[in-house]
């Protein structure tokens, strides 16, 4: 343990010894800026204005994909939701025809039928009844879910021409704003 200490103390003497007697190794950086010149300062300045302005465009450039992407995707989920809302109204439509069918052949076969019989075809036509009615609210919470999908499609594209609004001005004046970066750049570099 005692030698561990003793490494230590050592190691730790021959860092301080460094930063007193040669301070300028770690202060290099500051250095390197404190020799550019003012023509450098100035260039370095206007590089990194077109570099910041360039990055304006990049990321507002991405608002406006995301903004087309979100209008593309509500516009699909839209012709989803009608596509998927006709079929079910096709769908719909035979299911009660069936069921009408089903329920006049029921209520014919009633009329020649002893009254035991019309008792079981009662019977049956009830259930019919209910397994219709049971059908009806199986085809409304498919109809619910596709116009609550239209909705959610229509909120998308709203959203989207929102952003699309906003941000497609400010890109013009970002791109404005990057052109006259690169121009005074290419107007110092050239004197």
């Amino acid at each position: 343990m005692k030698r561990n200490s003793t490494l230590f103390s050592i190691v730790l003497t021959v860092l301080l010894t460094l930063f007193i007697i040669h301070p300028e190794v770690y202060s290099q950086e500051n250095a390197a800026a404190q020799t550019l010149t003012k023509e450098q300062l100035a260039l370095k300045k206007l590089e990194d204005n077109v570099q910041k302005n360039q990055n304006k465009v990049d990321k507002l450039t991405a608002k406006l994909a995301e903004s087309d992407s979100l209008i593309n995707a509500g516009n699909e989920l839209d012709q989803e939701a009608n596509t998927n809302l006709e079929t079910l109204e096709k769908e719909y439509a035979a299911y009660t025809k069936e069921m009408s069918a089903q329920m006049k052949n029921l209520e014919k076969s009633k009329k020649k039928q002893s009254d035991e019989e019309i008792k079981t075809i009662d019977k049956e036509m009830k259930a019919l009844e209910k397994e219709y009615n049971t059908g009806v609210k199986d085809f409304e919470k498919k109809i619910a879910a596709e116009n609550k999908k239209m909705i959610t499609a229509e909120n998308m594209v709203k959203k989207g021409i929102e952003k699309e609004k906003l941000n497609k001005p400010l890109l013009k004046d970002a791109q404005k704003a990057l052109e006259e970066a690169k121009l005074k750049l290419e107007e110092y570099e050239n004197q």
